[in-house]
């Protein structure tokens, strides 16, 4: 009996081996492109937020930093300070319109393009990849 099993299952050592560097492989991409995928998400939403409070800034006149109007040096300072140490490009946060008395109500919105780096290993087009996003936050003149 040792004989014939010796015999018969002799090539069959290292499947489990083999096998498992396989799924070990396919498992280490998957979690690797969800981690990626979920730093770009996270990304997004702190530059959304930023978006919005430079649209919020923009939306009552730069106050109180200000008394000579807002610029978009104002604004864009507001919304890198508000991004939490992402950097915030290679676009500039620009305002749509520029708040006074005359503008109350009138939506402002202030945005840029921001580039996301994806790097997920061993997949074409998603190893070392830059997509780029327009980037918006809307608030109404006050």
């Amino acid at each position: 009996m040792n004989k014939f099993r010796r015999g018969r299952f002799a090539a069959e050592d290292g499947v489990a081996a083999v096998e498992f560097a396989l799924v070990v492989t396919l498992l280490l991409v998957i979690v690797i492109g969800i981690i990626e995928f979920g730093i770009a998400f996270s990304q997004l939403n702190v530059y959304t937020g930023a978006a919005r409070e430079g649209a919020r800034y923009a939306a009552v006149r730069c106050a109180p930093d200000t008394t000579t109007g807002c610029t978009n040096a104002l604004i864009a300072a507001r919304v890198s300070s508000s991004a939490v140490g992402y950097t915030v490009g290679p676009g500039s946060p620009t305002a749509s319109i520029a708040c006074s008395a005359t503008t109350i109500g009138q939506p402002v919105t202030v945005s840029w393009n921001q580039d996301f780096h994806i790097d997920i290993p061993f997949i074409p087009g998603l190893a070392n990849a830059t997509f780029t996003k327009t980037i918006r936050g809307v608030f109404r003149c006050e």
